[in-house]
């Protein structure tokens, strides 16, 4: 005889990301659409180099040897393909795409690997970009080079 009662309830499933321009906490993209959607939020690097990008307030990561200043997100799996829409990725290997979505290592802040996660590169191989770049950003700091310009 049972008389308990069942409740069904969602998982949510987190994913390890990786961010370094609006969506960090406290920036535009991360208050929009993350806020209240993350776990644990950890600083770390990702080797690169970073740009502006003429006429945006967004960053550009292009492959480099640079270590470049971001935080890895746990957020709720959900928010992937939101994340994709808004990055303009709409798959490996799409020349639309305006950000390509690469796996590579994350850094500590002592500057050693720590794990593989997606990262997101600016697709400058896309018609509308290639002349897109604006200046580098030397201190590898979105946060830093914002806190320096006025939009």
């Amino acid at each position: 005889n049972c008389t308990g009662a069942w409740v069904l309830t969602e998982v949510m499933h987190m994913q390890k990301i990786f961010v370094y321009g609006t969506l960090l906490k406290d920036c535009r993209n991360y208050r929009k659409y993350l806020e209240n959607h993350v776990g644990h939020i950890q600083s770390a690097y990702v080797r690169g180099t970073l740009y502006s990008i003429k006429n945006k307030d967004y960053p550009a990561l292009l492959e480099g040897n640079d270590f470049i200043a971001g935080e890895i997100m746990e957020i709720d799996d959900s928010l992937c393909d939101v994340l994709d829409r808004l990055e303009g990725f709409r798959g490996d290997g799409d020349l639309m795409n305006e950000y390509n979505k690469k796996t590579v290592w994350i850094y500590d802040l002592d500057f050693q690997p720590i794990i593989k996660l997606p990262v997101y590169f600016y697709n400058i191989q896309h018609p509308e970009q290639i002349h897109s770049l604006n200046e580098e950003i030397k201190s590898g700091s979105y946060r830093t080079w914002l806190n320096e310009h006025v939009f």
